[in-house]
């Protein structure tokens, strides 16, 4: 064969090769329309900077409602794996070795530690108050001193004298006394009593504080495995609803520039638009050789 005869095929080859390298150029090029005065030239912009906003939602759409579903969230979530991740995460951090007061502290400003420390301390002191009048504290402690005298004097000359009247009319007022003393004097016993527990506590390890409470491992393990998955199962749905997969990712290719977009693209299919243009070639050579045999 000539090179007369070789010239049909390799135009052919050239033509298809080119017209498919530009076609797919053409996808991102020109970025902006092309005018000349009023008239903007046709297929300007390129398909991807034109139809930009339309992709973005397709691409949304189709990463929202097909490819990451509340379903397959749902199912991550509550994988085998992903308990076992938070159980050991749980377990990691109940044996740190920091004081509770240096990891509080890590979380928030230390005004605001001590603000809230102070905030609790007065309220457990005054809970502990409240829990003392009303279960009548100064009635038991009168009705057990009551009955402390009566079994000092049984049997004995004092329980002629000492009826169970006069007992009553002792530990009676004393129950009373006692209860109005807590209920003005009460705060003032007690909160420093709260604090040094509170302090104590604080500068305590959270490790030091696990093995005080003795968790079970295996028990702590279904507790937290059952009240993670509840807390999923609960909450994903809605969470998910306020969290529009879709219009997040659409949001995000709109705000991507084209040539980032482009990159991108041609990043994930260079192979295959490569193949294309190759093609493209293929193509044109076998025309190109066809005409020479018809």
């Amino acid at each position: 064969m000539d090179l007369a005869s070789l010239t049909g095929p390799l135009i052919g080859a050239v033509i298809g090769y080119g017209t498919n390298w530009v076609a797919i150029k053409m996808l991102f090029r020109p970025l902006k329309p092309v005018k000349i005065g009023e008239f903007t030239l046709p297929f300007t912009p390129g398909i991807i900077p034109k139809r930009k906003d339309k992709l973005a939602k397709a691409i949304g759409e189709s990463v929202g409602n097909q490819l990451f579903t509340k379903h397959d969230m749902e199912e991550m979530l509550l994988s085998e794996d992903m308990e076992n991740a938070v159980v050991e995460g749980i377990f990691t951090f109940l044996k740190r070795e920091e004081s509770i007061q240096d990891f509080c502290k890590e979380m928030m400003t230390e005004a605001e530690y001590f603000a809230i420390r102070e905030k609790l301390t007065h309220k457990v002191t005054e809970k502990i108050k409240q829990g003392l009048l009303q279960v009548e504290i100064g009635q038991i402690i009168a009705q057990e001193g009551g009955q402390v005298i009566r079994n000092k004097v049984k049997g004995s000359m004092l329980r002629m004298l000492v009826t169970d009247g006069l007992i009553d009319s002792i530990v009676g007022p004393m129950g009373t006394e006692i209860e109005k003393y807590i209920e003005e004097h009460g705060k003032e016993h007690i909160f420093p009593v709260v604090e040094g527990e509170i302090t104590s506590l604080e500068n305590s390890s959270i490790q030091d504080l696990g093995e005080q409470l003795e968790f079970d491992r295996e028990k702590m393990e279904n507790i937290i495995k059952s009240m993670y998955q509840n807390l999923i199962l609960k909450y994903v749905k809605n969470l998910l609803e306020k969290l529009d997969i879709s219009k997040v990712v659409e949001e995000k290719v709109n705000k991507m520039e084209v040539l980032e977009l482009e990159r991108l693209l041609m990043s994930i299919m260079k192979k295959e638009l490569s193949a294309i243009v190759n093609l493209g070639a293929l193509i044109g050579l076998i025309l190109g050789s066809l005409n020479l045999v018809i």
